[in-house]
Order: structure tokens, then sequence, then C-alpha cells
């Protein structure tokens, strides 16, 4: 009854100001009218602002819910329309009853305005309903609990089994639309669950809690409910499970997202695989295809069904591989492609079509093509290599999303089936995640991809990390897209103008990879590009390298079979096969001459043709292009050169370093500003053009002449309207004639 948080009123209690939400200050003033002297509401008497009281209060909420007198649940003055809650259910049950005979003699319009359709959607459609927290409130709630509604009051125990009868009748027998049903199902479905556990008796004993497929039906409910904590996908649904799976649990809202999410879920598979050990049952929640199969397909809190792990997955491991069960080119039609999902979907087994039925469905259908289109469309996966083809797959379509997932998958196109391998190492009872999205982007951006396509929020780890950890992460991720732009755009001039300097971008994204903590196919690439980089540029000893780096990863990600690792192991073995191998020979070396017995951080350096810095005092290497750049080699003004710039803390940027550049003067001119023509150490001639505020005329004309060298500390390469490429000097200070 908390209601928005946005619409807030002052009520007095004990003669003291407090604030609470509008809905329940309303509830407030029908209470005055009834009888009891005492309530206990967890907005007042649980203070939201203190963690570690809210800490102590979790366990305690299904005690202070199931031995109180009575629950009220109230959702609101809004009245149902039309009629009285009461009066509505008292009809409903009624028609339910006759439902069939009223169906077949007035068809389901009639059928609909019997059961009172449009009030039916109004209560499902009531906000409570998608709080995670009621489930347990509801579920322990005492027999004299109601269910208030404007002036209405009805027993909850009348609510609850009208709700099982309306499951029966409504989605057993199929007397509705599916786009109606779709409407109403999670509300009915989780009323129906608490009255079959309450009818049951299964938490009646404090100690046992909810077990077996009890736990699974919790686990799906709590799938789809919302939640203002990431925290209490977990901490709200303690009370309902048995010690075993709830003692394992350190509850904390301090603690990290993730490692809360994988000690919950390890917790529930441990419970179950030792349940059905003692038992001797089969598996409760287990459905993986084979019995020594290092996961199990089961239901995982927050995020409906997905993959978990039975044993502790080292990294590199193929976790899966599987054959599509459905697959369709995606750029036909809808109707060709609704006709071809229907006969493959009707050609499967009974138990396949099953699994394929139970998929997540975010599209609303009216018949069975356009429901197997709607589950093709949520779940399929691509078939990379064939193009535009997708593929439902019964187990890897099950696999759920996290943005720093643990799991890469991939269509092999060498043995036609769908891999997933492990990123890193994954412990056992943690869930197998992949990413849903391409290369990762910003936060903001994930978020509304995945809201845009797949219809939900991401809560995983990286989405919830604090916001200055978030926004670093966001300036990596940022960079790592536009280096890839960067080097986009300088195409073959890249690899043969200035290699150097595309060198230095592949090794900074290399860098970036390894402080987001991402070993993925984004960074196999990167050493893909460098290899080729430095092969085209003739030097085979680090070319090599590159190339066994880049196998070495994508073997882990993908596989030691797929395409990508068995081609870069062959250009490993002899990189001089590259197709561009040769094309410059500015870095001629030999496969062998990779130097022997350097420190790991000089291999690195010497790998990526880096500069250590100069110690202080120590005279710079006039032969050094990386501190004496030619032209080509200077950072463009317009894009952020991670070889000369670094971000700053507050998210500027500055000079990385020191750079000088050398120009002799071939001719120069005074007209409205002094301009010269010079001559870089490559020998290319270019345009030097003052726009100090003196327009160069704080150099004398004695200062310079033709043969004199021109100095500029931090040059950069500008592109002018009226004539070739150049260099825009605007700075008096960074300027010296020699």
């Amino acid at each position: 009854m908390w209601g928005s948080p946005e619409d807030t009123k002052t009520i007095t209690i004990n003669g003291m100001p407090v604030t609470v939400g509008e809905n329940l200050a309303v509830a407030l003033d029908c209470l005055r009218s009834s009888l009891v002297d005492k309530v206990w509401i967890d907005a007042i008497c649980i203070n939201q602002d203190d963690i570690d009281e809210r800490n102590a209060q979790i366990l305690r909420i299904r005690d202070i819910f199931s031995q109180s007198l009575a629950v009220t649940i109230w959702l609101g003055e809004d009245e149902m329309s039309g009629t009285g809650l009461d009066s509505w259910v008292e009809t409903s049950f009624d028609n339910l009853r006759l439902c069939n005979t009223i169906l077949e003699a007035h068809g389901r319009q009639t059928l609909e305005a019997a059961l009172g359709i449009d009030a039916l959607f109004h209560l499902c459609g009531n906000p409570y309903w998608t709080r995670l927290w009621i489930i347990q409130e509801l579920a322990v709630s005492p027999i004299r609990s109601t269910l208030d509604w404007g002036d209405s009051s009805v027993p909850l125990r009348v609510v609850l089994a009208l709700a099982d009868i309306s499951c029966n009748k409504i989605f057993d027998g199929s007397i509705l639309d599916s786009r109606a049903g779709t409407r109403i199902s999670p509300c009915l479905q989780l009323l129906k669950s608490i009255g079959q556990w309450q009818k049951l008796g299964v938490l009646s004993d404090k100690e046992d809690g909810l077990k077996g497929t009890a736990v699974d039906d919790l686990c799906r409910l709590a799938g789809s409910a919302q939640c203002t904590l990431p925290h209490d996908k977990v901490f709200g649904l303690l009370g309902l499970l048995p010690q075993a799976i709830s003692s394992k649990i350190t509850i904390d809202y301090k603690r990290d997202e993730t490692e809360l999410s994988s000690e919950f879920t390890a917790a529930i598979f441990i419970a179950n695989e030792n349940s059905r050990n003692l038992e001797g049952a089969g598996d409760v929640t287990a459905q993986s295809t084979t019995v020594d199969s290092i996961y199990a397909l089961q239901d995982v809190p927050g995020r409906g069904k997905g993959l978990v792990a039975r044993e502790k997955i080292s990294k590199g491991t193929r976790i899966l591989s599987e054959e599509a069960v459905v697959t369709v080119s995606e750029s036909v039609g809808s109707e060709r492609l609704r006709t071809s999902i229907c006969k493959q979907v009707e050609a499967l087994s009974e138990n396949q079509r099953r699994d394929f039925l139970s998929m997540h469905n975010i599209h609303p259908y009216r018949n069975a093509a356009e429901q197997y289109l709607g589950i093709f469309r949520t779940n399929s996966l691509p078939v990379e290599a064939v193009g535009d083809q997708g593929a439902i797959f019964l187990e890897a379509c099950r696999i759920n999303h996290a943005c720093d997932n643990n799991a890469q998958k991939n269509w092999n196109e060498k043995i036609k089936r769908h891999t997933v391998h492990a990123l890193r190492d994954i412990n056992k009872g943690e869930e197998i995640m992949i990413t849903y999205l391409g290369p990762l982007k910003n936060r903001k951006a994930r978020q509304e991809a995945l809201q845009e396509k797949f219809d939900f929020t991401c809560l995983c780890h990286l989405c919830s990390l604090p916001p200055e950890q978030s926004q670093e992460s966001d300036r990596r991720l940022e960079e790592i897209h536009r280096l890839d732009c960067v080097i986009d755009q300088l195409g073959t001039d890249g690899v043969l103008v200035s290699p150097l300097r595309t060198l230095r971008y592949f090794d900074q994204q290399v860098r970036l990879y390894n402080e987001q903590g991402r070993e993925d196919v984004g960074f196999a690439q990167a050493f893909v590009d460098a290899a080729q980089l430095v092969i085209a540029n003739s030097d085979l000893a680090r070319g090599r390298v590159f190339a066994e780096r880049a196998a070495s990863v994508w073997k882990i990600t993908l596989g030691g079979d797929s395409t990508q690792a068995i081609k870069r192991r062959a250009l490993a073995q002899d990189p001089s096969k590259y197709e561009l191998f040769g094309v410059s020979t500015k870095w001629k070396t030999k496969v062998d001459e990779t130097p022997q017995g350097l420190e790991p951080s000089d291999f690195e350096d010497w790998l990526w043709r880096r500069e250590k810095p100069k110690a202080l005092g120590q005279l710079a290497n006039l032969r050094s292009r990386a501190t004496f750049p030619g032209f080509t080699d200077l950072p463009d003004e317009n894009d952020v050169d991670p070889e000369f710039y670094e971000r700053s803390n507050i998210g500027t940027y500055r000079p990385r370093r020191h750079w000088c550049f050398f120009g002799e003067i071939v001719d120069f001119a005074s007209l409205l500003r002094l301009q010269m023509e010079i001559k870089d150490v490559d020998g290319t001639t270019i345009p030097l053009y003052f726009y100090t505020d003196s327009r160069g005329s704080e150099l004398v004309p004695g200062q310079f002449q033709k043969g004199y060298t021109v100095a500029i500390l931090y040059a950069e390469r500008h592109a002018f309207m009226f004539c070739e490429p150049g260099i825009r000097h605007e700075d008096p200070q960074t300027i010296k004639v020699l």
C-alpha cells in the first residue's frame, strides 16, 4: 500500500509528523473506522534509511505477517468499474461454473461480459501485484485476511479460490484469446500458487518452507516481480524457503548484487541436489539433456529458467554444443517466416514442442502461428556464418543475459553447432550467462537496447556498479569504441603511412580490455588486427606473437575447432602467408628474431614498440619518431589520440607525454598573417599558419630565414578549408626557430 514515491502526504503519529505515500495515508483513514487498536506497517515501522535495521528485519517479516490477527491488503481508492469488488467476485464464481455453457450458447463476447472481463483486467492490472515482497506477505497471511479496494472488502481466501478456478477455466480451458490471457496471467498465477501452498500446508512449519516444485514456482513468480533494490530479489524470498537455503545467505544490503545472486542460486541448487540424493527421486529442478552434464536447466531467482553450473567449470571449457531445432532466414516475408516456423515446430517431438512452448514470449499473439513466431523472435540466436539466419536451440536459448557475461556463444560453422564456452572460471551453483548484445557499450546504451529488444532491465554486476565506478567503466568502453572508429577511418593509411600510431591504438585497446576485465571476442580481434598490421610492414617476429595470442583467446572464447582459432594458428605458424605481407618493409624482421630473456614488462614494450619515458634531465634521442614525429605521425586535432593524450580525473584530456615537431623553412610570406612552407623529417612539405594573437608578428624578420628550422611543441594536424592539411599554430610559447 506504499503507492507512488512521488505522491506523499504528512500524517501525525504519536504527535510527530511523518511523511508517507498518499495511498498509505488514505488506507490509514479507512482503518480509523475499524475496531483494530494496533497496526504494523512496514513503511512506517521499519526505518527504510537505516541499512542495519533493514538487515535485521528481513527474517522477521514472515513472523510479523503470520502471527498477526489479520492482514489488510489495500489496493487503493480506485474502485472496480461498474460494481464493487465483493459483488463482482460473487457474480464471477457463478458464471465461471457455467462458462462453457455460456460460451457454446452465446459466444465469447457474451462470456467475457458475464465474467466481467474488464473488471478482471482492472483488478489484475493493479500495480500491487507486481511487487516482489507481496509473495511472502500473501503466502503467510492468516485466514482472516482481506482484500480491500475502495468501499469493498473480500476475504483473501475467497480471492485465492477464485484465482484457482479462473486459471483452470480460462487457461486450461482456453475460453479467452491469448491476448486476454497474457494480460491477466501473472496476477492469477501468483494467486493460484499461493492458494495451493496454503492448502497443502507447506508453509505451516517454519523450519521446512517451500521445497521441490514449489521452489520452482516461487523463483518463476519472482522473475517477473518488481522491487526497488536488486538485493530484494533474494531477501524478499528468504522467509518462504527452508533454513537449509536461507541460512546460507548473508543478509546485508551493502553486498555486491551479483555475488549475492550467485550465492542464492548455488544454495537452492545444492539443497535440491541433496534432496534428490536423499530421496532417491528424479531430478527436482535440473532438466539438462544428460545425467553427467556439467550444467542444469533450472529456475533462477529473478530470471525465469537458466543454466546453472553443476560443478566448477574451468576457463575455456566448452559448456554446450547443440544443434538447432528450428532454423529460418529472417529476411523472408512475415507470412513465409510464420509458415516455415509452424511446419518445423509441428514436426518436433512431443517433448521438444513442450520445451519450445515453455520459452518466454514478449510478443502478443492470437493463435498458434503467432505464438510460435513470438517465441522465435524472443529467443532465437543468430547462425552467424550463414548470414541472416536465426535458430532455436532448446538449451542455449535458455541462457540468460549479463553485460559482464561469464560465457561466450558462437555458431561453429565447422561442426554446424551452437557452442558456449566459459570466459572465466565458473563456480558450482553459479549461473552461466551470455550477452545478448554486440560490442559492449556504455550502461545507458545497453539498458535502452535491452529494454527495446528484450523488454527487461539488466541488474547484472556491471549495470549495478556505484555511479563513480559505472562512469569509469563507461569511459573505458566508450574509448574502445572510439578507437575502433578512428582505426576504421584511417583505413590503409593506418597500415602503410602511420603504422606506429595505429599500433598504439591496438595497444591502448588491449590495455582497456584488461582494465575492464574482459577477454572476449573484441579482445581477440585487437590481437588479430595488430598481427596483420605488423606483418603488412614485414615484422614477422611480432606478427607471430600477436597471432599466437589471438589464437589463444579465440580457443578460449570459441573453441579450438572454431574457424577463427584455426586461421590464427595457421597465421602464427607462418606469418608470411598473410596476403598483405611485405607491402611495406618499414619494420622488417624474421620470425625467429623474438628477443629472449626479457622481463615481462620489457617484452611488452618490445612487442608494442613502446618507448620508455626518459628520466628527468636525460637527453632525448633526436632520432626517436615518437618524440620527434613527422607530420603524418602527429595527432589529428579533432581526435583524442591515446598515444599522445590521456584522460584526467575530471574527464578532460591532457598530453600523455612530450613531443616536438621539426620542420625546415622552405618559404614564407606575410599577408593577413605569417605563413610558412616547411619540410618535415620525411621530406613532406606542409603549410604552417600563425593564428596567434599577433598573427605571427611576434617573430621579427631576422629570426627566420629559408633553411632555418622550426620546432613546435605539441603540434597537431589541421585540415584547412583553403589548402592542403598543415599546422595551425596558436600559442607563441610553444614555438622556436633555430
